[in-house]
């Protein structure tokens, strides 16, 4: 039961401190690094322990996933507002 809460906190840490507003993300951090030490107090040393690390990649994996997902959107927003530009500077009207 410790190992799946182990990988499941793991896993939701990056999401913490990336969901948090910026200027809080250092007390996001901190608190993660408390759940962190709590549970090795009252369960077991997690450093050295495998789901700790598949629960961080798989984590820290699908954050950079959602952010890629949605800098692709905007990508095609910016070209789209570039070729409106462009027809406006064409016509020569205002």
């Amino acid at each position: 039961m410790s190992t799946i809460l182990l990988l499941i906190i793991a896993a939701a840490a990056p999401w913490v401190v990336h969901l948090a507003p910026p200027r809080q993300r250092a007390l996001a951090l901190v608190g993660v690094v408390a759940v962190l030490l709590l549970f090795g107090i009252f369960a077991f040393n997690p450093l050295l322990t495998w789901q700790l690390w598949a629960g961080l990649a798989v984590g820290v994996g699908t954050v950079f996933l959602a952010a890629n997902a949605g800098r692709q959107g905007r990508g095609d927003w910016r070209r789209r507002r570039e070729r409106l530009r462009g027809r406006d500077e064409q016509t020569g009207e205002l």
